[in-house]
């Protein structure tokens, strides 16, 4: 997204003095509003998302180009192919046509896919109150994701092996086992469906205004900033 703003009605009250450094004064601005609207975006999406994790909060990414004094604002595309912030988060960003969007497919159920134990499509949502769920800030805790994968074979390297007398175990959409399709976990006499499998990726509310938000504040940020490096009185 790149940020662009008129500039004519600052412009109109310039002295000759000042319109001449404006070029220079623009320049700074953008480049002092760039990492602000990086830590702005890191503070809304922490009162916005639950427990939003570092990756996310560290996602927004800017550059300026002085030449045509222009800022562009992006959110990252590091990481795997599918599972980067951009792929995430955009779900969740408002984009003025849908309330919802869909919710990508995680790179945990796309393991288990290629394994064949679930099947191609499906999508698996944690189940943070099952009874043998083990979690972190409310989260399913990255222990289980590990010890699923490595007891399911979806990951061969997968460091974490199950303690003595438990056991995962996948139900596929297919079977006619009694129990829901999911993952579940096997303790003792206790059996937790620690992930629900569904036929399609769930929606998701669109609830972050990353759009409008970008704007406003850095069109507030922009012209507060040109305005101090022109010495306004």
């Amino acid at each position: 997204m790149a940020i662009s703003h008129s500039l004519d009605e600052l412009v109109r009250d310039l002295d000759a003095l000042q319109k001449s450094v404006l070029p220079d004064a623009c320049r700074r601005a953008l480049y002092e509003t760039g990492p602000h609207m990086r830590a702005f975006h890191a503070r809304e999406m922490a009162g916005v998302f639950r427990d939003p994790v570092p990756f996310t909060l560290r996602s927004v990414r800017y550059k300026v180009d002085p030449g045509r004094l222009s800022l562009t604002l992006s959110i990252s595309e590091d990481g795997t192919l599918g599972q980067s912030p951009a792929d995430y988060l955009a779900p969740v960003f408002r984009d003025g046509v849908s309330t919802r969007g869909t919710a990508i497919t995680t790179r945990f159920s796309r393991q288990l896919q290629r394994v064949g134990q679930i099947s191609s499509g499906t999508h698996l949502v944690p189940n943070t109150r099952a009874k043998l769920a083990q979690t972190r800030r409310g989260r399913m805790s990255p222990l289980i994701y590990q010890t699923a994968l490595s007891q399911l074979k979806g990951n061969i390297y997968a460091p974490r092996q199950p303690k003595a007398g438990e056991r995962y175990f996948a139900i596929d959409t297919t079977s006619s086992s009694p129990l829901k399709p999911g993952i579940y976990r096997a303790k003792g006499d206790s059996i937790s469906q620690l992930f629900t499998l569904l036929d399609a990726p769930p929606s998701v509310p669109r609830i972050y205004d990353w759009e409008e938000a970008s704007i406003d504040e850095a069109i507030d940020q922009l012209e507060g900033r040109i305005m101090k490096h022109l010495q306004w009185p």
